[in-house]
């Protein structure tokens, strides 16, 4: 029997013993990965109602509460500032996902512990508190409020209205916005020929290849194809990327939308800005060079980090040489107003508790002359709380981040150096970024 304690007792004491932060961490890292694995813990799902569906029972919460107490525990304990810059960053990113199920659980434990409450598929609004900030800080990875992120919101549809405004005199519409929209809506803007469209975006990538190195120190990207997106509806949106990974072909396709034989030529340049180069293709092709990461890293995905990037270089539009025209620039601010407007109606449905019709009146009255696909912006809000937020709160950061370094280091900083220290961070929120961002580039 005393064999037998002993044998129980050694490991612990072996545990116990005294190692390097760098090492324990290593292995709290690799231990997280391994407990979260076993956990079985749902995906995040874009619909809320199915995220909701698939909480566990009160058992599992509660192993997955014990999991992530205990981690909170172990990492307490790690002396962050002994850790190398890298480490830093993965500690940061821990800390970050720990806090993060903390808060899912503690609302799944209470919404489970109540007695039956119908599903509601009108908002977060009519949920106890706590889901939708959740929501906010997976979708944009930080953590900021909803009271502002709506005046965020409110702060850029006056500023993008006003670059459109520009725009509309620059165009010769200055006292005419009636005009100005009826115009928009012709047929002169569409491309009803799809080998022409191919090759104005086979221009637009040798373009955009002659002009990167200016603005980014990786220039020997891969090459992406482009191809009509096939299955493409009037409710789809203007294109997407995909990887080699997910195409027949093994090859990364940037896919442009030609429902109904049209593709609208205003949105062309901030297209393919966002999804292909130096957007979503440029962004995966970088990731596939980053050193080994840390097995936990796989687990998580950050919309407001990628989203945020494709989102931040649709405005240097002009610095890799398109936008040669106004009317490849309006375009650009024509889709930002929809994305602006996206997180008012976001936040009005999930925070304020608005109606359907409000959210449909907020669209009409910031958005002329795009009623058609008002309905279909405010169901996509509607069912994936959040989502939408982080394409214009990624930005946002990505340019305070850049704004904030200038201004410590106004003679080395190097738009180029930061462009690669953000991308080599891979798949982490943006908040670990922000808080590692300047010892990446600088140094200690």
């Amino acid at each position: 029997m005393q064999k037998l304690i002993f044998l129980l007792f050694l490991p612990l004491c072996c545990h116990a013993q005294p190692k390097g932060p760098s090492i324990a961490f290593d292995q709290l890292m690799a231990d997280f990965d391994e407990g979260y694995v076993a956990l079985d813990i749902p995906t995040p799902n874009f619909d809320f109602k199915e995220e909701i569906k698939a909480i566990g029972d009160l058992a599992h919460i509660d192993r997955q509460l014990a999991f992530f107490e205990s981690m909170k525990t172990r990492l307490g304990g790690v002396a962050r500032k002994k850790l190398s810059l890298q480490n830093r960053l993965h500690y940061d990113h821990l800390n970050f996902e720990i806090r993060m199920h903390l808060d899912r659980l503690a609302w799944e434990k209470a919404w489970r512990k109540q007695d039956a409450v119908p599903m509601s598929g009108e908002g977060l609004s009519h949920f106890p508190p706590g889901r939708y900030q959740y929501r906010i800080r997976f979708y944009t990875g930080v953590d900021i409020t909803p009271t502002a992120l709506y005046a965020f919101g409110e702060q850029e549809v006056a500023r993008v209205k006003s670059e459109i405004k520009r725009l509309q005199a620059q165009l010769g519409y200055a006292a005419d916005s009636a005009g100005f929209y009826q115009y928009l809506q012709s047929d002169t803007f569409y491309l009803t020929d799809r080998i022409a469209i191919l090759s104005r975006y086979e221009e637009m990538k040798a373009i955009v290849h002659k002009n990167l190195g200016k603005f980014f120190a990786d220039t020997d990207v891969s090459d992406v194809v482009i191809m009509e997106w096939p299955n493409a509806g009037p409710f789809t949106p203007p294109g997407y990327y995909s990887p080699a990974t997910d195409n027949p072909n093994d090859k990364p396709a940037f896919h442009f939308n030609f429902h109904d034989n049209r593709h609208n030529r205003r949105a062309m340049d901030w297209l393919f800005i966002h999804e292909a180069i130096p957007g979503h293709h440029y962004q995966w092709w970088l990731r596939e060079q980053l050193p080994e990461q840390p097995a936990f890293k796989r687990h998580f995905y950050y919309p407001g980090h990628f989203e945020g990037w494709a989102a931040y270089v649709e405005y240097l539009g002009k610095e890799v040489g398109l936008y040669r025209d106004a009317w490849s620039e309006l375009g650009k601010w024509e889709w930002d107003l929809v994305r602006s407007t996206r997180i008012l109606i976001d936040v009005g449905i999930h925070h304020f508790g608005w109606t359907k019709e409000q959210a449909i009146t907020c669209w009409k009255k910031n958005i002329p002359g795009q009623d058609a696909i008002a309905e279909r912006e405010v169901l996509r809000c509607t069912n994936w709380p959040a989502q939408a937020l982080s394409y214009k709160v990624g930005a946002w950061k990505i340019e305070q981040m850049i704004a904030d370094l200038k201004k410590k280091h106004p003679k080395t900083f190097s738009l180029p150096a930061f462009h690669r220290a953000y991308l080599m961070t891979g798949q982490t929120p943006i908040e670990a970024v922000e808080k590692n961002m300047e010892g990446l580039m600088f140094g200690e």
